[in-house]
């Protein structure tokens, strides 16, 4: 078991550190000892890959029987000490197979080790916590050794794109002492269940009212400081548990007001490319003259990477392109990127290898690895690129008729919900 742990957490962060941008960590540590830490599930098998990436200690899994139908999951499943759990939507759920992944979780926790789960029980791009399952509750409630209770949030930048951010904020010990003598009687785990969904709320982007919740997101990605891939989530989060209160208390003509200038600066913001930080940007002399040599030395790196880049660019394109007929659903999405990539860029890499082989021998193998390793490095480089191309268009826009009446619009925004300045 110390070995696969030890080799879990490096792959994750590997993985990890290819699919996300930024990852951060937000929150008090997990307590040592036996542990149950419950998530919520927005994005499928990214939601395990970026907590595994970021929690310590490396807990085991709880995880749905059918992902071992697919044979490519398998051998991660193993490394990473997965639990099945027997679904009644699956099919073929029965007391014994439920008893018995209690049991093994309650063996990791005799162990002193923690175990993760998502008492939503699917993965969902719904507005709100979907109905909590009682799995969690009747598992704490059963155990022979009482664990910690930690609820953990995940918030993502964009969780279908490819390469943005993601926060994992961690919350108080849920207390249950109370609840405990009561054993698996049917209050004891409706009252844990609904203090579990009430420790998740806070953590995460959801809200019971779809609206009002999409309409404070918008406010704070307007808000935002930074491109939408580094964006500081936790702010982000933050900003819009503040504002969901007081969207909803709003009448319903005040609402449609707000939603009509925000969808105003959102339509500026499009169709003249512009971000939300750029606006009432002066960029001073100062600043450009330092920006331009740095990017003209990006832009000379990027035409050297290029080469490289194109060579990985059919598999980049066809993985994207596979995913968008495999699935429609946002919580999936990405789950399809990132395994059609794990399976597809190696694969690739292997085919040019040998036919590069085959032309040039060695050399010319040596030279296909070495151009797979620069198409990795050109990520980030053309991450900034980007950013580059951004800066640019702000610039040039800075003089725009409309920037003074858009600053206006987030004076007005701020005064309005002044804590959302701070």
């Amino acid at each position: 078991m110390v070995g696969r742990r030890s080799a879990a957490r490096p792959l994750a962060r590997a993985l990890a550190g290819i699919w996300f941008r930024s990852l951060r960590r937000e929150g008090p540590a997990v307590p040592p000892g036996p542990a149950l830490i419950l998530l919520n599930h927005p994005n499928g098998l990214l939601d395990p890959l970026a907590v595994e990436a970021l929690l310590e200690p490396s807990p085991g899994w709880l995880a749905k029987a059918t992902l071992w139908r697919v044979p490519p999951l398998r051998p991660f499943l193993a490394l990473f000490r997965a639990i099945p759990v027997t679904r009644p939507k699956d099919g073929g759920a029965s007391p014994e197979s439920i008893a018995e992944s209690f049991r093994r979780v309650h063996q990791v926790l005799a162990g002193g080790g923690s175990v993760a789960l998502f008492p939503e029980g699917i993965s969902h791009a719904g507005a709100d916590l979907a109905p909590l399952k009682t799995g969690a509750a009747r598992i704490a409630l059963s155990s022979p050794v009482p664990p910690r209770i930690v609820p953990a949030g995940l918030v993502y930048g964009d969780r279908a794109l490819f390469r943005h951010g993601a926060l994992l904020r961690t919350g108080p010990e849920i207390p249950w002492v109370d609840l405990r003598p009561k054993g698996t009687d049917p209050e004891a785990v409706l009252e844990l269940t609904a203090r579990i969904r009430a420790a998740l709320l806070p953590l995460t982007l959801h809200g019971p009212e779809a609206g009002a919740l999409a309409l404070a997101q918008e406010v704070a990605w307007l808000l935002a400081e930074a491109p939408g891939s580094r964006a500081d989530l936790e702010a982000l989060r933050r900003q819009v548990k503040a504002l969901l209160p007081r969207l909803e208390a709003l009448a319903a003509d005040e609402r449609a007001a707000l939603q009509a200038e925000v969808q105003a600066a959102r339509d500026w913001l499009r169709d003249r490319g512009v971000r939300p930080d750029q606006v009432g940007h002066p960029y001073p002399w100062a600043e450009v003259r330092h920006w331009l040599p740095r990017a003209a030395l990006r832009l000379a790196l990027g035409i050297l990477l290029l080469p490289s880049a194109l060579l990985f660019w059919p598999p980049y394109r066809l993985v994207g392109w596979v995913a968008a007929r495999a699935t429609d659903e946002r919580d999936v999405t990405a789950t399809f990127k990132l395994l059609g990539g794990v399976l597809l860029f190696p694969l690739w890499t292997l085919v040019l290898a040998l036919g590069a082989g085959h032309f040039l021998g060695w050399l010319g193998a040596g030279l296909a690895l070495l151009a797979a390793l620069l198409a990795f490095l050109s990520l980030p480089l053309g991450e900034r690129l980007a950013e580059d191309l951004q800066a640019v268009r702000g610039f040039l826009r800075r003089r725009d008729a409309a920037v003074p009446h858009l600053l206006e619009a987030r004076r007005r925004l701020l005064e309005a919900f002044p804590d959302l300045g701070t």
